[in-house]
Formats: structure tokens, C-alpha cells, sequence
């Protein structure tokens, strides 16, 4: 498959963005929703929602080395956004009553027929400023996406889950212990010694 160099700060494959299509075609994940407005969590991490030409995929917050996001801090959203149609469209302006303002940094413009990559450390970010409450893990917050073109959405937007677990909570082994095999249980091996004591008292006697 051949790539094209028109952006080189974005991972814009058209093959992926039928490859998605087709993903969520079959999983169902637009089924369903009200036009304008898409509020999915997939099984992955993050929200899916689609209006108009335009799917956002993936969408969640970075993961936090801690239990999550403290109020008054700062975070990034990762996405993903697909362009279905033939004209490219434009991510004009995100927004949430959660933080105190969201900035799209760099080259917003979605061409069409193009999935865009704003998860990579490089290329067009989203960051979000002065989160207004505590974010825990398991919470989400409310997010609206504004496209040149394609409309609105709004989506419930959660926090990535970490990697590896933080704090010092034990592990519990709930599977139960397997069976000692035979010849490694201590009746067989007790069995055996007092065997071989005997045995050996006997020849002593014998001997004697």
C-alpha cells in the first residue's frame, strides 16, 4: 500500500478508514444513534460517535500515574478522527464544563477520505486546562466536538485505564491451589520411610 506524503505529521491511511468503517458496521457501534449527536463507550478504552462524514474514534484521556485527575490540573484527549466523505472538514473547536478551556493545537483540517491520528506525541494535539472537579478513574466527563462541516458532538469522554495498576493494593490469588500429585504427597513418602526403617531394623536383628 502506497502512503501519501500530503501530511507527514498525521498517520492518514485511506485503507484504515474503510478498514473502521467496516469495523463499525459490523460491531454495531453507530447503530442507532441521534443524528448530531453520538454518546457510545466502546469495549476498547475510549468513545466512538459519528455526525455527518466525520467519526470520532477512541476518544479518552490520557492515563494518570495516580487515581486520576485532580482538580485543577491540566490533561490531554487522544483520538482519532475519520473523514468518510470527499471534502475535508475541519475540527474547529473542542469544549467541556469540566475544564476550564480545551485547545486544539496545530493543523485541525481532516481531509476527506483520511482516518487522522491526534494520540502520537508529534502532530495536531488536543490539550484540556484547569480540570474544575476531581476526575477519578471510572468517571467521565462531557465533551463537545465542533466541525467545520459536519456539525456537533457531544460525547462522554473517560479516562484511559492504566497499563499497570498505582498504590500498593495487594493481589489476591483467587484460583485455587492444584492437587499434589501422588508421589509427591507426604503419606506416600511417610509410608515409605517407615518402610524402609523397618526393613532395616529387621536385617539389624538378623545380622545380630
Amino acid at each position: 500500500m502506497s502512503r501519501t506524503a500530503r501530511l507527514p505529521r498525521r498517520v492518514l491511511f485511506p485503507a484504515a478508514v474503510a478498514f473502521v468503517a467496516a469495523c463499525l458496521t459490523l460491531s454495531g457501534c453507530a447503530a442507532g444513534q441521534v443524528s448530531q449527536t453520538a454518546d457510545q463507550v466502546a469495549a476498547i478504552d475510549g468513545a466512538n460517535g459519528t455526525v455527518g462524514d466525520i467519526a470520532v474514534l477512541n476518544a479518552r484521556l490520557a492515563p494518570t500515574a495516580g487515581e486520576g485527575y485532580q482538580q485543577g490540573s491540566n490533561g490531554r484527549l487522544l483520538l482519532w478522527i475519520s473523514n468518510n466523505g470527499l471534502n475535508p472538514d475541519t475540527l474547529s473547536k473542542v469544549s467541556s464544563p469540566a475544564a476550564d478551556s480545551v485547545q486544539v493545537v496545530g493543523d485541525a483540517n481532516i481531509p476527506g477520505q483520511y482516518l487522522a491520528d491526534l494520540s502520537s506525541l508529534t502532530g495536531t494535539r488536543v490539550v484540556v486546562s484547569g480540570f474544575t472537579q476531581d476526575v477519578p478513574h471510572g468517571q467521565s466527563i462531557p465533551m463537545t466536538f465542533s466541525f467545520a462541516n459536519a456539525g456537533t458532538l457531544d460525547l462522554n469522554i473517560p479516562i484511559e485505564i492504566p497499563s499497570d495498576r498505582s498504590g500498593e493494593r495487594p493481589t489476591l490469588d483467587i484460583q485455587p491451589p492444584p492437587p499434589t500429585p501422588l508421589w509427591e504427597q507426604g503419606s506416600h513418602s511417610d509410608a515409605g520411610a517407615a518402610g524402609t526403617a523397618a526393613q532395616t531394623s529387621a536385617t539389624s536383628s538378623t545380622s545380630g
